[in-house]
């Protein structure tokens, strides 16, 4: 295998991933928005539990580096991630701000609020 596909306990990418005959294929939009979920999705790690400070610093480090979108939480399952959520959309950094809910009322309008 060439270096230029693998290094060492860092990454290996397929060399399919640069023959001309899949990059022929490729039809890529002239910019890629990020969406980033560490905020709700991460804190589902065994473990991890971010507290209101960490999400302001996390959201604000992501926003810094151009993320167009963060999921910022879900504000319906405690008082601390509906106070992040609240903390993070009044800071205005140029990311938007995403919440997730259920489809439940009660979810939707603790988002809204």
């Amino acid at each position: 295998m060439t270096p230029e596909f693998h290094r060492h306990d860092q990454w290996w990418v397929s060399p399919f991933n640069v023959t001309d005959q899949v990059r022929r294929s490729f039809s890529l939009p002239p910019r890629v928005q990020i969406h980033d979920a560490t905020l709700r999705d991460g804190e589902q790690t065994p473990g991890v539990v971010f507290s209101v400070a960490d999400k302001i610093a996390i959201a604000e480090a992501l926003a810094a580096v151009g993320v167009d979108r963060i999921e910022a939480g879900m504000p319906a399952v405690s008082d601390d991630d509906f106070a992040a959520v609240r903390q993070i959309t009044k800071l205005g950094l140029t990311s938007k701000i995403y919440t997730f809910v259920r489809a439940i009322t009660a979810d939707i309008d603790k988002s809204l609020e």
